[in-house]
């Protein structure tokens, strides 16, 4: 009998079970074999298909290296640029075929490594002067336009990754050449992340998401502190990473969460090596540190259950 639906299917199941004593661990044990031993034969080939890609950049870049020195102008452009935009091409190519659509991430990713590389050879080669942070801008900004104006058509999570990355990085360098201060920069930025982060996390590229919270909140912490840090205001840091405690939990972010309490930790240290060393306090200092940091892992293991159930009913 060849079940036509779903109910025959369940009938002709509960039939053998019956026929052959079987019981729900025999069947659930089966199937967990089944898909683990499923899981293997597609985690071996893509883990090898990684590793041969790792050894052809890893070879080009050796061979690039060692024959340098004899190549003009035009053949270093070629051999650095020119497999960062064959791999760009064909990550499109594979967008457009479902078979080989998850070779599309690798591809940007390669392309992503190399096509920085050959444009700044280009500069080096060809452009005047000695500006690397005018050319850092050049190149960060074009690569940006090209990924951003690609996930436009193609709205793949990779694309939007590399092209927000290259977005921030041009941002960052045309900031400091109009001279903004280095926190206001800081903070400034990272919020930026933090916020584009958050209009990820509510679609599908939220795989994403982690990476840019963890980025532009250490950005954003780091520089608060050093605009506070040895002055009379240096314990407003201790109110910006409690505010990001309580911000993980609005955004439903782990990651914000431990970037927040190590912040925290990190300084609590600092705090109580900067005004109670070398003081009879320092002991007690230490102790109450102690009751502070136990305090800090219940609370964030509060906060971090509250954010994992928020995300259940999400």
């Amino acid at each position: 009998m060849n079940p036509q639906t779903k109910e025959q299917a369940l009938d002709l199941i509960s039939r053998l079970s019956e026929e052959f004593n079987l019981g729900l661990d025999d069947i659930g044990a089966r199937l967990t074999k089944d898909a683990a031993h499923q899981k293997g034969e597609k985690w071996l080939p893509r883990v090898l298909g990684y590793l041969g890609a790792a050894f052809i950049f890893c070879g080009l870049a050796l061979f690039i290296s060692m024959k340098w020195d004899d190549l003009n102008s035009p053949a270093r452009v070629i051999i650095t640029y020119g497999p960062g935009l064959m791999a760009f091409v064909l990550g499109i190519i594979t967008l457009k075929d479902e078979r080989f659509i998850r070779a599309s991430t690798p591809l940007f990713l390669k392309s992503a490594l190399l096509l920085p590389t050959g444009m700044f050879v280009y500069l080096q080669e060809y452009a005047e002067g000695d500006d690397s942070q005018l050319a850092a801008l050049i190149v960060f900004g074009l690569l940006a336009m090209q990924f951003i104006a690609t996930f436009k058509v193609f709205p793949r999570t990779s694309l939007l990754f590399f092209g927000f990355l290259f977005w921030n990085a041009s941002v960052g360098i045309l900031m400091d050449r109009a001279n903004v201060p280095g926190d206001a920069l800081g903070i400034g930025l990272g919020l930026s992340i933090m916020a584009t982060a958050w209009s990820m996390d509510t679609t599908v590229h939220r795989p994403i998401a982690p990476f840019f919270y963890f980025l532009g909140s250490v950005g954003l912490l780091w520089s608060v502190f050093d605009a506070v840090e040895g002055t009379p205001a240096d314990v407003g840091f201790l109110a910006a990473a409690v505010g990001m405690m309580f911000l993980s939990v609005r955004m439903h972010s782990r990651t914000l969460l431990i970037v927040s309490t190590f912040s925290l930790l990190g300084y609590l240290g600092y705090f109580t090596g900067e005004y109670f060393a070398d003081t009879i306090g320092w002991p007690v200092a230490l102790m109450l540190m102690g009751f502070m940091l136990i305090a800090i892992s219940y609370w964030a293991v509060k906060l971090g259950r509250q954010i994992k159930a928020a995300q259940i009913h999400a």
